[in-house]
This record gives C-alpha cells, structure tokens and sequence, in this order.
C-alpha cells in the first residue's frame, strides 16, 4: 500500500483523482463505516478527513451545507443549539462517525420509517467524479426540481461514484421532547402486530422497535402533545412503562446503534432490509440458520442479526430476497474480505447500476470492489 494522499480541499481532490493508477483509490475519513460493505482492492488510501467543516448554516431556511469530513457530532451539536436535528436519525458507529461516511452508507437510523431515508435529506452535492471533474448537482432549496437526481445515486453507493466535497441538507425542526412506550414480555409476532397497527395511528410515532422481548413505541413532540398521545398508547397496549425523555433518547441511541447488538468471537452481525410484511418469516428462516439473536427497528421494516459466522452468507442472501429485501453481512475486521457482503442486485438494478458507474466513474478508480465485483 502506498503512502495515503490527504487532499485539503477541491482542486487536490482533483488532483489525486486525475493522477491515480489503475489500482484505484480507497476513500476513507472518520473509518466508523469500514465494517460495511467488500474491503477494496485499491492500493492507494486517500485520507478525506482535511475536508471538513461548515460551509453555510442557514437556521431560518432550514439548509446546512457542510464538507463530508465534518463531524456527525459536531453537525448535530450545531443544529441542536438551533433547535433542529438531522430527522433520518444517522448512525455514528462510534465519535469519529463523519457526515460524508454515514451519506456514502446510507446509514437511516430509527425514524427512518416516518421521517424517510438519508438520501431523502441530500437537496445537492459538490463532488469529483472518475475524469477529475467538478460536478455541482441538485440545489440549495426543498422544492428544487430541475435535473437528475444524481447527488442521490451517492449516497449509499460506498464511495464508488465520486468524492464528495460539499453537502446540502435540509434540516427538519427539533421536537421539544418525546416519551417511549416499553411493553415487555412480547412476542415477536405480537410485537409485530402491534407495530404495524401502531405505525397507522394518529398519534406522532417515530419510533417502532421490538428487542429482547420488549415493545418500544416513540412519541415525539411538545410536552402538552405528547402526554395524551402516549396514554393513548398504554392504555391500547394494557401494560407498559413509560419512559421520560432522558432515557428514552438513551434507549434509541442504543437501537440506532446497530440495535445495540454486538457479535461476539464466531459470530457475524446482518443488516437485513425487508418488508415489515415480511419481517416474521425472514426471522424464521434466520432461526433455521441458528440465528443467535436479532432486533426489529422501522416497525419491522429492519432486522439487525447475529448469526454464527460458518453460516453460509448466501443463505442469509437468499432468505432476504425471497422476503423482497436485502441484507448486508458486516465485516469482522480488516482481515475480513467480506467477498458476500451484499445480496446480489436483480439483473436489470445490477445492470442500471453498472451503466451509472461506467458514466461517472469509467475507469473504476474509486473503492474498487466495495460494493461488487
């Protein structure tokens, strides 16, 4: 491996771009997302992590423009003190977490299911793509319509498109406080039951997860609000504890966090997408796997779960497609190729995919072989 590049701004980025070989180059700042995703075959690292900081904060537009090294901690203080948050709720996997890192993974934490996805909140992008250019794509408000959607097709494509250099995001307003619901001794399909009945209610859910046993239901907004609204919860569910605002942001910082699950020494940790549908026979088929243990989030929509590492990647794979869903197996280390990370993309998403690619990044200089061959 060669000595990193540590570009400090656009034209170096454009620079290591137009100068590397054919071996390609691995884009890495923060390092909390490297678990996700194939290891690259790269031979060049670029060090992203001089390309930070806020660019514009515009409180009253609700628009913030950051470079991608910036700190996810440092970006949700700031909106904090301004009485905002970033609304998909991003993963950090550890202090060092980045905002480009947790874009290029698509990293949606909890809210996702109400709220909406990571890329839902990209309204542009700065960014170098495979020739060293400059692209400016998207704009500055919501309602921008003009042009292809491309800042989206970045995020979540692990680096493989382009170096992002400045992001756009819409910010949505900070609810006052929230209260958790938390139903123990739940069956699963109970839970999931009560999830989906939940999610369809009027009250201002934005949380359904369902760990160990326990139901947990999240209800956001004013004090005055959110009092009758989770009552309303408690007395439909019959039981329950009710948890205040410190340790209910306490309990889905946890959840947000890979579901607070961990694997231990043979064991491999999934990151299954399917729908809430379809989440209890794709637990079942895990249990015919020897699942270990599992957590639901997105009112069932997302299954975190450990399995014994000799279980076959290809069968987790299959049971996610057969439920209309994905999985990503998380590396184990840096020893760990990770070759079955992905479940394989149906032919004609594979071939978007790889037309996509072949038009922003033609000579594949960027994280060669982090998502497919």
């Amino acid at each position: 491996m060669k000595a990193p590049l540590r570009p400090a701004d656009v034209s170096q980025v454009v620079e290591c771009v137009r100068d590397a070989d054919g071996a390609g180059l691995a884009l890495r700042a923060g390092g909390t997302k490297d678990r996700l995703g194939r290891a690259t075959s790269a031979t060049t690292d670029v060090d992203l992590s001089a390309l930070s900081g806020i660019v514009t904060y515009e409180p009253e537009e609700l628009i913030l423009i950051a470079r991608p090294a910036t700190s996810l901690v440092e970006v949700e203080e700031l909106l904090a003190q301004n009485g905002q948050h970033l609304a998909f709720e991003p993963t950090h996997w550890g202090p060092a977490a980045t905002l480009g890192g947790t874009l290029g993974v698509g990293a949606s934490g909890p809210r996702r299911f109400v709220a909406g996805a990571a890329r839902d909140f990209v309204l542009g992008m700065e960014f170098v793509d495979g020739l060293g250019r400059v692209i400016r794509t998207g704009g500055r408000v919501v309602k921008n319509v003009t042009g292809y959607d491309l800042w989206r097709s970045l995020v979540g494509a692990y680096g493989t498109l382009g170096v992002m250099t400045e992001i756009c995001l819409k910010l949505w307003p900070l609810p006052e406080t929230q209260q958790t619901l938390a139903v123990s001794g739940q069956t699963r399909t109970d839970a999931l039951a009560q999830m989906y009945a939940w999610s369809r209610r009027p009250e201002a859910v934005t949380g359904l997860a369902y760990s160990d046993g326990t139901l947990l239901a999240r209800i956001e907004g004013s004090t005055a609000a959110i009092e009758p609204q989770i009552k309303a919860l408690w007395q439909d569910a019959g039981a329950g504890e009710i948890l205040a605002d410190t340790e209910s942001r306490r309990c889905w910082e946890q959840l947000r966090e890979a579901g607070a699950l961990t694997a231990a020494r043979g064991e491999v940790l999934y990151r299954i997408v399917v729908p809430p549908s379809r989440a209890e026979e794709t637990v079942v088929a895990l249990e015919r796997m020897e699942l270990c243990r599992c957590c639901l989030d997105w009112a069932g929509g997302l299954l975190w779960a450990v399995l014994p590492r000799d279980c076959p990647p290809a069968r987790v794979h299959t049971a996610a497609t057969e439920a209309g869903g994905m999985a990503a197996r998380l590396s184990q280390g840096p020893e760990d190729p990770n070759d079955e990370a992905f479940t394989p993309l149906p032919e004609g998403v594979a071939r978007l995919n790889t037309t996509l690619r072949q038009t922003i990044d033609p000579q594949g200089r960027f994280n060669p072989g982090r998502l497919y061959n």
